[in-house]
């Protein structure tokens, strides 16, 4: 079985093993050592990386029959590279990325232990990815209050500089200590102590102070069926993202001529005056087309009994061309027959109520010919196809449709 150096020493870096097995591992060559001190992928904590007598080491996974872990390399072994069974190999440790993960597990059991003590909430789910880190709690109603005292709590704990111990423990001992969860196994146990605050048994790795997590800044939160998704950062990450929003809000303040303390009375400005320019807008949009309307009815062509507005409008928006056709229609004994050709043919019909022409066969007979359909009423019907092509042809068939129509109904 493979000693696990980052159990007694998760600040270990390089170290010496010799080569147990070496295999092939879907597309990739691993092999397994008598010692190492990379962390395989478990916990919720993602493997390290690193190299092997120079080789990097891509992923490193537990095998599922022994529990032995595997070091996946990116290339193929050479001969030379001294990975051969029984060779002697020194491996060396990506530290940052490791760090890092300490900061970011250790800061989880700090979070974890406030969430209980402030809310009551159990974790039940943690993951650590490239970018983030989130805990699953058993509580869906946290409220902004809970988090921002859970998130006092355990940044209080940082800066206490409180040791943070890992040791094994007999089933015993580890059933006398207050362990947030009990432990899945009876055999012995690994606990990571945050002296005086949080006893839990867990793999993975921590730093030794409270102190070198940094600080700890939850950045969401989301409910999740009868569980609550905490995302936060820690450390480096933290600190990175500290960066990240003062230089946007810099940037801003610098585009809206503020100072930084002054943005959030900019941004309501802003919205206020946005909210009122959209309602003139729109207020002006609907006396223009008030006045088209107008223009077109004024212009339309009389045919027996109705007023005829016949037109084509080139990449309108649809909204607006079928707004015209019910103002058009709003006027008694007029009859709108419009089309907007954009990325497909648009067709919208539309009739006054004291006419008794059915639009919807006049738009199915034409929606046919630009290769589509569509729907309504008899008094609004609407629908297109792709083919725009055919869309001046598609409105003067629907007109000599209505044309026929008119004429049957005088004759009748």
């Amino acid at each position: 079985m493979t000693e696990r150096l980052y159990y007694p020493d998760s600040y270990l870096t390089t170290f010496d093993a010799q080569v147990v097995e070496r295999l092939a591992l879907n597309d990739s060559q691993a092999v397994v050592l008598d010692r190492s001190a990379f962390y395989p992928t478990g916990g919720g904590q993602p493997h390290d990386t690193g190299t092997l007598n120079g080789m990097p080491v891509v992923d490193v996974v537990e095998r599922e029959e022994d529990q032995a872990p595997l070091h996946i390399l990116a290339s193929a072994i050479k001969p030379e590279s001294g990975l051969g069974t029984g060779e002697q190999v020194q491996g060396v440790i990506d530290w940052p990325r490791r760090f890092d993960h300490m900061q970011q597990h250790s800061g989880q059991h700090l979070l974890s232990q406030a969430f209980v003590q402030i809310a009551k909430a159990d974790t039940v789910g943690f993951h650590l990815s490239l970018e983030y880190s989130t805990i699953d709690l058993n509580h869906n109603a946290m409220s902004d209050v809970d988090i921002a005292d859970a998130e006092a709590l355990a940044n209080q704990i940082i800066f206490e500089d409180r040791s943070i111990i890992a040791r094994f423990v007999e089933p015993g001992e580890a059933a006398a200590l207050p362990l947030r969860k009990a432990p899945p196994t009876k055999d012995w146990v690994r606990i990571v102590q945050v002296d005086g605050f949080d006893w839990s048994a867990c793999g993975g790795t921590h730093v030794a102070r409270t102190g070198e997590i940094g600080l700890i800044k939850v950045v969401r939160s989301e409910r999740r069926g009868a569980e609550t998704r905490i995302t936060f950062l820690c450390g480096q990450r933290a600190l990175a993202h500290y960066h990240m929003l003062n230089s946007l809000t810099r940037d801003l303040a610098t585009r809206l001529t503020v100072g930084v303390e002054e943005l959030p009375e900019a941004i309501e400005r802003l919205q206020t005056e946005g909210r009122a320019a959209r309602k003139e807008r729109d207020r002006l949009c609907q006396l223009l087309l008030d006045h088209e309307a107008v223009a077109l009815t004024s212009s339309a062509q009389v045919i027996g009994p109705a007023s005829l507005v016949l037109k084509t409008f080139e990449a309108r928006e649809v909204g607006e061309v079928r707004q015209l056709a019910t103002r058009i229609a709003s006027q008694p004994g007029h009859v709108a027959l419009l089309g907007v050709r954009g990325a497909k043919a648009q067709l919208i019909f539309a009739r006054s109520e004291d006419l008794s022409y059915d639009m919807r066969p006049l738009l199915q007979a034409a929606c046919r010919m630009v290769g589509g359909g569509g729907g309504g009423g008899p008094d609004l019907a609407q629908g297109g196809g792709p083919h725009t092509d055919h869309l001046d042809g598609a409105l003067q068939y629907a007109l000599d449709l209505l044309t026929q129509q008119m004429e049957n109904a005088r004759e009748a």
